[in-house]
C-alpha cells in the first residue's frame, strides 16, 4: 500500500484500559529519546497483541491506525502558503492542513518528503533539498525559506511536441 508509516502498538501495564491510554504523553516521551525519523506517527493502544496459532505476534492482525487528521489552525496567508498547504495536504492525504501544522507530525514519512521536494521544484522553481522539509517541516516555515531562496538557474520542463523535440 501506499500509506507507509511507522506505527507504535503498545498494551498498557496491569490491564489497564487502552482507550484511556494517553497517547500524546507517550509520544512526548519518544521524542526526548529518538530521533526525529524513528517517532512514530501514531501510537495505537491494543488490549493485548494479537498472536498466531503458535504465539508469535500476528503482524497481520494488527489494526492500521486511524486517519491523521491534522486540525487546521491557521490558514495560510500568501500565494505560497496556499500552494504549500495544498501539497502538504494531497501528500498527506488530508482534505485541509494549517500553515503551522508538522509534516511529519501528519504522518509525513522521508519518502514523503522526498515527494514533496519534487512538487515544490516544479511549483516554484527552487531548487530545495529534503534535509530543507526535515528542518522546516510546516507549511509557514518552508514558505519563508522558498521566499529567501533564489530561483533555480536550470531550464524548466515543459511539454515539447515531437518536431520540437527532433531538433
Amino acid at each position: 500500500a501506499d500509506d507507509q508509516r511507522l506505527v507504535g502498538y503498545v498494551v498498557p501495564a496491569g490491564g489497564s484500559d487502552p482507550c484511556a491510554f494517553d497517547t500524546e504523553a507517550l509520544t512526548e516521551s519518544v521524542r526526548e529519546r529518538l530521533p526525529d525519523y524513528m517517532v512514530p506517527s501514531a501510537i495505537v493502544p491494543l488490549a493485548s497483541f494479537p498472536a498466531t496459532p503458535s504465539g508469535k505476534l500476528d503482524r497481520g492482525a494488527l489494526p492500521a491506525p486511524g486517519p491523521t487528521e491534522a486540525p487546521v489552525g491557521r490558514g495560510p496567508r500568501t500565494p505560497d502558503e496556499e500552494v504549500l498547504c495544498r501539497l502538504f495536504a494531497d501528500l498527506l492525504g488530508v482534505d485541509e492542513i494549517g500553515v503551522d501544522a508538522d509534516f511529519f507530525d501528519q504522518g509525513g514519512h522521508s519518502l514523503l518528503a522526498t515527494r514533496l521536494v519534487g512538487r515544490i521544484r516544479a511549483e516554484f522553481d527552487v531548487d530545495v533539498k529534503v534535509t530543507t522539509v526535515f528542518r522546516n517541516p510546516t507549511v509557514a516555515q518552508l514558505a519563508d525559506r522558498i521566499r529567501k531562496q533564489t530561483r533555480s538557474s536550470r531550464p524548466r520542463l515543459r511539454q515539447m511536441t515531437v518536431e520540437e523535440n527532433r531538433r
